[in-house]
């Protein structure tokens, strides 16, 4: 089910822009800066207008709807807490905006989930930055939207708080189902966030989605509940399995599922392969390969920073257990990627 469609929209920079993000999915709008992507999320926010192209929400296109009536909340780079009101009051008073009922109820409430309740009462100017951050989420939230936009929201923060505030992001977007589209330019954080990439260079669309890799399982051997042993031609794997049955499976996961390393992982991890890169080819961020291991090949990328350090006749693979989706087939038709 679609909830957001983005059709053939040219803006500023952007040029023919078409993409659809599924509902309740998180997107990440990936480009270097000036690419375009902060137009972007302004025509659909409507904060731009937009005189070519059109934007669907669900089944309602809202090309032209006025920005209150577009159902979206938007989380900008700076924030844009108000720094006279408290945290309550920050997040109360889109509420108020919307004269909407129950406003105490609602606020609580979303104080609680996102774990900022004992912050109520202080003013933005003596939150740290993660505090800061969970406010701005919780006001984006209290309305219950049918799309959310973050600007490079985590850009601001150290390391060790970007990659703690990203996981409670994650974990309050999948407790509200939300479609969310977020904007970075960091191909890490893009993973981390997202399998929905949407990658824009000098307002153009490079890439809609990921590239999976499809490989026919030969047999499949339940180790726990939800844990399987995938067995292939020439290697296996450990992967997430999940009630129901079916004569035939295969296993998907995207190129950035996976961590390639010229040097051999220093203790026993999880489904590491070992093969060698038969071809690349490169781009601006990134460089794509074939690896082929034991007569399969796999589609990947390196960062160009690693590549010029990479043995490419021998490769060890990571594939991310959480990247991995075990999937039944109707018949035995699915074909393993060949050189």
């Amino acid at each position: 089910m679609e909830g957001l469609k983005i059709k053939s929209v040219s803006i500023g920079i952007l040029k023919n822009i078409s993409f659809t993000l599924e509902k309740g999915k998180v997107g990440v709008l990936l480009g270097p800066n000036g690419s375009g992507k902060t137009t972007l999320l302004n025509a659909i926010s409507g904060i731009i207008p937009v005189k070519s192209g059109h934007i669907y929400l669900g089944e309602r296109e809202i090309t032209n709807v006025p920005i209150e009536e577009r159902d979206i909340s938007y989380i900008f780079q700076n924030l844009a807490l108000f720094p006279h009101l408290t945290v309550y009051e920050n997040i109360a008073f889109p509420l108020y905006i919307k004269k909407e009922e129950n406003i105490d109820r609602k606020v609580s409430e979303i104080l609680k989930k996102i774990d900022i309740f004992a912050l109520k009462d202080r003013y933005p100017l003596k939150l740290s930055g993660g505090e800061k951050q969970k406010v701005a989420i919780a006001r984006a939230l209290v309305t219950n939207p049918e799309l959310l936009l973050l600007d490079e929201p985590f850009s601001s923060l150290d390391f060790e708080m970007r990659k703690f505030i990203r996981a409670e992001f994650l974990r309050v977007i999948k407790e509200f189902s939300l479609t969310t589209l977020v904007v970075t330019h960091d191909p890490y954080e893009a993973e981390e966030l997202g399998n929905n990439m949407i990658k824009i260079r000098q307002g153009r669309l490079v890439r809609a989605g990921n590239d999976v890799n499809r490989i026919k399982v030969r047999s499949l051997k339940k180790i726990t509940k939800d844990i399987a042993l995938a067995e292939f031609d020439a290697f296996s794997l450990i992967v997430p399995f999940s009630s129901g049955t079916s004569d035939h499976y295969c296993v998907e996961f995207l190129e950035e599922d996976l961590y390639i390393s010229s040097l051999k992982p220093p203790i026993p991890t999880l489904n590491t392969l070992r093969g060698k890169i038969i071809s690349h080819k490169e781009d601006t961020e990134r460089v794509h390969v074939k690896i082929d291991i034991r007569g399969t090949v796999i589609r990947g990328n390196i960062p160009w920073y690693m590549w010029h350090e990479i043995d490419k006749d021998e490769v060890y693979v990571i594939i991310k257990y959480r990247g991995i989706k075990l999937k039944g087939v109707e018949d035995d038709g699915v074909q393993n990627t060949k050189k």
